[in-house]
């Protein structure tokens, strides 16, 4: 991984997004060779987590030094779970 603490400053910086591009189709399409100039530029994809769920707001944050976190990651995981909600079958009362 690239430490942004040593190019900040450095270096030109160019920030490319590819507004909802899915993780699971960008490796299957980089597998097959139908993205050479992206394969080129970073060799694989990382799997990440936006830190807002609109594109807007996700700019913002990337550009408040707010970066996307790694899918893996105990940050990533824990608002996962927050997010997660109980099946309906869970909720309803029976009578």
């Amino acid at each position: 991984m690239i430490d942004m603490r040593r190019v900040v400053g450095t270096h030109d910086i160019a920030l490319i997004t590819l507004d909802t591009l899915r993780f699971d189709v960008a490796t299957a399409e980089m597998a097959r060779g139908r993205t050479p100039n992206l394969a080129r530029l970073f060799g694989a994809w990382e799997e990440r987590h936006s830190p807002s769920s609109f594109t807007f707001a996700a700019h913002m944050a990337f550009f408040a030094g707010f970066l996307p976190t790694r899918a893996s990651s105990p940050r990533a995981s824990r608002g996962a779970r927050r997010r997660r909600r109980r099946p309906a079958s869970s909720t309803r009362r029976t009578s």
